[in-house]
């Protein structure tokens, strides 16, 4: 298994005019991270 370093830093996110929501990391030694998330819909009942 991998080794994972704790890291600080802070977030926010924003619901875009288009329906995707937009996650920012942004770390403390200046590396910043941005993930999207878009909302699949299904015809098929859960």
């Amino acid at each position: 298994m991998g080794r994972i370093d704790e890291v600080t830093g802070d977030g926010h996110s924003e619901l875009l005019d288009d329906d995707p929501i937009e996650i920012t990391f942004a770390y403390h030694d200046g590396d910043e991270a941005i993930l999207k998330a878009i909302r699949q819909t299904s015809s098929t009942a859960c």
